[in-house]
This record gives C-alpha cells, structure tokens and sequence, in this order.
C-alpha cells in the first residue's frame, strides 16, 4: 500500500510513484542532513520538547506528535523569515501551518509539565547537615 501511495516532489506537488516496483522507502528524522538548517531549528525544538516533557518514554503517539510540531514550526519559521525579507509566500499556507501547529501542541501541552525537584530524604539530611556545619563554624 506505501508504494503506491503519492509522494510530493520538491516543489510541494503531488506525484506518482514510480512503476519500478521499488521498495518505498520512509524517512525519518534521524535521516536528516543535520548540516540544513532548517533540520538542525527541527531536531533541536523536537529534543527540546521531548526534554520538558520528561524524556524519551512518553509513548510512540505522543513521540510522533512531539516530531510533527518540531517539523511544522521549522516550515513556519522559514515562511515567516521569507515575509520577513519581502519574498512572496502564501498567507493561507502559513496560517494552515500555524493551525495545525496549535492543535498538534494542544495534543502534547502547551507547557511542559511540572518536575518533581523535591529532593530525597538522604540528601535532605545531607544539606541540613551541611548547613548547621556552615552556620557553627
């Protein structure tokens, strides 16, 4: 079914997949050339938001969410970058991006949830221990 599904060219329009009998191939972030930089502005949002949430284990959905963000925010920027210098973009692109941006985020939260920096009871006896020495001195 993957091999014959559409593939979009560099020009952002669809086209048909090759009748070679290929092997489709997925691609994935980690086959970036991380020398662009637009996938550098995406790798680095995406560890990001995967560092305030909590790290690596926060489940394949929400992982797969967390990288769209990552890729769509670097299409926003590089459009916004381009209005900036005076060049022609499509509004209704930008705004289609920056929508799909808000409800993927609002799918893994807006702002990353609390830590826990409540330290254990060891090192809490440690640091008294440590400040009564400090202050007898």
């Amino acid at each position: 079914m993957l091999a014959e599904a559409d593939t979009i060219d560099t020009e952002g329009q669809a086209v048909a997949p090759s009748k070679g009998g290929g092997k489709a191939r997925l691609v994935t972030f980690d086959d970036l050339d991380k020398r662009t930089k637009a996938a550098q502005q995406a790798i680095e949002f995406r560890d990001l938001l995967i560092s305030e949430r909590g790290g690596d284990d926060l489940g394949a959905l929400r992982m797969a969410i967390i990288e769209d963000v990552a890729c769509v925010s670097a299409m926003i920027r590089d459009a916004q970058v381009r209005w900036l210098r005076g060049e022609p973009i499509s509004l209704t692109e930008l705004a289609t991006l920056l929508n799909c941006r808000r409800r993927d985020a609002e799918l893994i939260g807006l702002d990353p949830a609390p830590r826990d920096i409540t330290p254990d009871i060891a090192t809490f006896m440690a640091n008294k221990a440590a400040q009564k020495a400090g202050a007898a001195a």
